[in-house]
């Protein structure tokens, strides 16, 4: 197994785990979320996780120019729009928070929208670990 390929099925499996745990834990999860993840404060520990992903990506990119891996191109830049996320909740705290609590406890069906998006993400990425890879 090449790292791209664990990639995707490390990256492909935590996508539709948490789908799965916001389906049929919805209370738990918004408790979780709302009370530990996005507090009011902005978590110290999200810069340490940023700083983490930001690494991750940077890795990534690097083995994808170092190793010749045909398709690593395709899990490279699907990791690398996580940076998006990465740096609202790094750097719009306080925006990103308020659209959380929204789609949480007022706007679900924006929620439901995302996590079918990120399931059918996650089985694509799954699908690239065992096609492309």
């Amino acid at each position: 197994m090449n790292y791209f390929q664990g990639l995707s099925y490390v990256f492909g499996t935590i996508l539709i785990l948490t789908r799965l745990l916001i389906q049929f834990f919805p209370e738990r999860w918004n408790r979780f979320e709302l009370n530990t993840a996005y507090t009011e404060e902005q978590p110290r520990w999200i810069w340490y996780v940023g700083g983490f992903g930001l690494l991750l990506v940077l890795f990534t990119w690097y083995q994808h120019f170092t190793l010749d891996v045909p398709n690593s191109l395709a899990i490279t830049l699907v990791l690398s729009l996580t940076l998006i996320k990465t740096s609202q909740v790094l750097f719009n705290y306080q925006q990103f928070r308020q659209f959380v609590v929204r789609v949480l406890t007022e706007d679900r069906a924006v929620l439901a929208r995302i996590n079918v998006a990120a399931t059918l993400l996650g089985l694509a990425v799954l699908s690239m670990g065992y096609c492309l890879y």
